[in-house]
């Protein structure tokens, strides 16, 4: 009985220590594999500062910064050049001389970062505004065309509205001939008689139209303002845009340049200034009468203050009370009836604009006087 028991015994006494041996073993196999697999993501190539490294010609592992890096901490020079400001306002002068090669250059950079959404011609229709994105400003617009040139790098630098600010993508210098050859734009659609030098021919947009066989209002889509009040006046009818120099005329007057002479001159690459004329030398235009100059313009009607108040009662909310807007989304309304003319005006106020992003609300409220007034106030300087 003895003999059994202590039998027994030793037999689980064995049991117990190879289990145990066992269970170590597999421990430690496990360890191993374990370690061994963070020793290989431990151990992986890197560069460690100021280490000496093998892949780089010069042995060292740190790298040079790209000329141009400006460090969180660092503190950038603030000057005009840099910030587009004058005591705090914005200036309106290029801080360095405009020559072909910076206009060349503003068109270069104009054409990748700005087209897109403004268009290659500036009027706001680039293709990723056709395929849904918020409306781009349109710098033929009077608003656009009377901002200052401190306006457009501070606009390019900060970003505006849904615009996204280049100041990482766009150095300051580059941002000027941007603002250049924008200002180029626009000499390209509204020069003045005074901008083009004596001698040069002028070829009317509608005649050269005519002369590739397209209809005069070929370019209505390209440019709402075709019809426009302005546009009339301009070129004597309804019918077509402003006329256009030959591609042999000189250049426009170029943008005014901090602290040289306003006279400073620069061309553009595919760019063609406007010439001013009068209606009556315009092909199909008649003659105005002495009649119709004697004429005195229709008093004004309307209550300015009054239409200040229903302004700033139903419109400041989402056009600011200085009428600036928040464009894209909430445009200017400064010049607008000059821009769209009153009957539109009118319209939309009453009516709405229900397909708009963010839709206008209709004001069915306000009379016929009412508008009047409100009118009266828009077109108050």
């Amino acid at each position: 009985m003895e003999t059994t028991e202590r039998t027994q015994m030793k037999m689980r006494f064995h049991r117990g220590h190879w289990q145990g041996v066992c269970a170590l073993v597999l421990a430690c196999a496990t360890g191993a594999c374990a370690s061994g697999c963070r020793q290989d993501m431990h151990n992986q190539p890197k560069m460690i500062p100021l280490r000496h490294s093998a892949f780089f010609q010069d042995g060292r592992s740190a790298r040079h910064q790209v000329p141009g890096t400006v460090g969180r901490s660092q503190q950038v020079e603030a000057s005009y050049l840099t910030t587009g400001m004058i005591a705090g306002a914005e200036g309106d002068a290029i801080p360095f001389p405009v020559t072909p090669a910076v206009m060349a250059r503003g068109q270069e950079r104009f054409n990748i970062y700005c087209s897109p959404c403004h268009s290659r011609v500036g009027n706001g229709k680039g293709a990723i505004v056709e395929r849904g994105f918020n409306k781009a400003g349109n710098f033929q617009s009077t608003r656009l065309r009377q901002a200052p040139l401190g306006h457009f790098f501070w606009v390019i630098t900060h970003g505006y509205g849904a615009m996204p600010n280049y100041s990482v993508e766009i150095r300051p210098e580059d941002r000027w001939a941007i603002v250049a050859y924008i200002r180029a734009l626009q000499l390209s659609q509204n020069a003045q008689s005074t901008d083009v030098p004596n001698g040069v021919r002028v070829n009317y947009m509608r005649d050269l139209l005519v002369k590739a066989n397209l209809p005069a209002n070929f370019l209505k889509d390209w440019d709402d303002s075709v019809d426009s009040d302005v546009a009339v006046v301009r070129s004597g009818s309804g019918l077509g845009p402003s006329p256009a120099l030959t591609a042999t005329a000189p250049a426009a007057k170029a943008p005014a340049v901090q602290g040289a002479p306003s006279n400073s001159s620069a061309t553009s690459s595919g760019t063609k200034p406007v010439a001013e004329t009068e209606p009556a030398k315009i092909a199909g235009a008649a003659p105005e009468s002495k009649e119709q100059e004697k004429t005195p313009p229709p008093a004004p009607k309307g209550d300015a203050d009054h239409g200040k108040t229903l302004y700033t009662a139903n419109c400041a909310m989402c056009h600011q009370p200085t009428r600036a807007g928040m464009p894209p989304v909430f445009p200017s309304l400064i010049g607008i009836v000059e821009k769209d003319g009153e009957a539109k005006v009118r319209k939309v106020v009453k009516e709405g604009i229900s397909d708009a992003t963010p839709p206008m609300p209709p004001h069915p409220d306000l009379t016929d006087a009412d508008l009047d007034d409100l009118i009266a106030f828009l077109k108050t300087k």
